[in-house]
């Protein structure tokens, strides 16, 4: 710090002393680089990061993905495609054929289970109550003469 701003104070304008050079973290400059998410102060330097500016699952501004929001067009019945970034997806409509194998209804591709997933299956169907009509409950009927 100079002599002057010592006596006077500093005569910052934006973000450096005129007088002496010093600098502070406000009234800075800010440009924006082409193409990412920084902005630079044009008189100081000092980069600063930005935002991203989503668009769906693509960043508008330096082009970074991620794996929310996609714009999902249906390529067939099964596959989908994100119009955005071209990533693809398949979405089939599984269907009990065995135990331990599903079928697509619509495309007729097959997935086997995993002895997880048929054990979450088991688990599930045995926690289902089968319907069972009380007999206890139904009036009694006098039979038809014949």
């Amino acid at each position: 710090m100079g002599l002057i701003c010592k006596l006077l104070g500093h005569r910052y304008e934006h973000c450096r002393c005129t007088r002496c050079g010093a600098q502070r973290d406000e009234g800075h400059q800010w440009l924006e680089a082409e193409g990412t998410c920084l902005h630079t102060c044009a008189i100081c330097g000092k980069e600063d990061a930005l935002p991203h500016d989503w668009f769906h699952c693509r960043c508008k501004r330096c082009g970074q993905q991620r794996q929310e929001q996609h714009l999902w067009l249906k390529k067939s019945a099964c596959e989908q495609v994100c119009r955005i970034c071209g990533e693809e997806r398949e979405t089939h409509t599984w269907q009990h054929v065995d135990r331990g194998v599903d079928r697509c209804k619509h495309c007729g591709k097959t997935h086997k289970l995993t002895p997880e997933e048929i054990a979450r299956r088991d688990e599930e169907w045995a926690a289902t109550d089968p319907f069972e009509e009380g007999y206890e409950d139904l009036p009694d009927y006098t039979p038809d003469p014949d």
